[in-house]
């Protein structure tokens, strides 16, 4: 099929997917307009380069997905920098996600995060539940948007020590993600949306099994399957097989 009947046939679909990512991560209104006609125009761009990438190896839906998933990710990185959901929100489910990325990542306030989650009504839960939730999960520093203009305010570290032991960490942290998205990228498609949805998404395995349109019984073992190919492939790099718990605080 032609990469241009290709999008046309499947403009529903783009547009569903967009909008889903939109309404998990809290986006809505001119925002979430903004983002699906972004993905539109990437898919149109370049003669529809991303399309013909297309080969048949995993379903359209599934190839879309992927790729509107990715697109969400730049826009997001793009558009507040590279900021990642606590293990505990993302083991607690979206709603703790939508809370904490509203108040801590995009500064709103309680009753302005409240508005948007109550509004998305993907969640039955009262002000006061979300407010007993916001207690429970790890208070964290509001994001900072960078001033190039305000380098001078940043205090120094307290000793060189502190900057060399904080480097090192830095610098294994660096080593686990790069070793961990290598290899999440040899997976098979299909695997590693599994793999994004659960771990970078915090979707649940039933919400995976709906969204893929598979049995969700199946998937419980296919994803410890997929945990032990990432331990082993890990080891072979040198990063100890504890670093695929580390797949939870990891930016999509």
């Amino acid at each position: 099929m032609e990469a241009s009947q290709l999008y046309l046939q499947h403009l529903a679909t783009i547009d569903r997917i967009a909008e889903s990512l939109c309404r998990r991560n809290g986006i809505i209104g001119a925002d979430a307009e903004d983002f699906c006609s972004e993905v539109k125009l990437k898919l149109l761009q370049d003669d529809y380069a991303v399309l013909r990438k297309y080969r048949g190896a995993s379903s359209t839906t599934t190839f879309l997905t992927v790729v509107i998933a990715n697109l969400f990710r730049d826009h997001r990185t793009k558009a507040w920098g590279k900021w990642r959901p606590s293990a505990e929100a993302k083991r607690r489910g979206e709603t703790a996600v939508l809370l904490e990325t509203a108040i801590y990542r995009d500064g709103q306030s309680f009753d302005d995060a409240c508005s948007a989650i109550l509004r998305n009504g993907r969640s039955a839960i009262t002000r006061a539940e979300l407010r007993k939730l916001l207690n429970e999960l790890p208070h964290r520093a509001p994001r900072r948007v960078e001033d190039p203009n305000a380098v001078d305010d940043l205090p120094a570290p307290t000793t060189a020590d502190d900057s060399l032991l904080d480097d090192e960490r830095h610098g294994r942290l660096r080593a686990a993600n790069d070793a961990v998205h290598r290899a999440v990228a040899r997976l098979d498609p299909e695997d590693r949306l599994i793999i994004r949805m659960h771990f970078f998404e915090g979707l649940s395995i039933a919400e995976i099994a709906r969204g893929l349109h598979v049995e969700q019984k199946p998937l419980y073992p296919r994803l410890k399957r997929l945990l032990e190919r990432l331990s082993a492939a890990l080891a072979t790099e040198g990063i100890g097989a504890e670093y695929v718990e580390w797949l939870n605080s990891a930016p999509p």
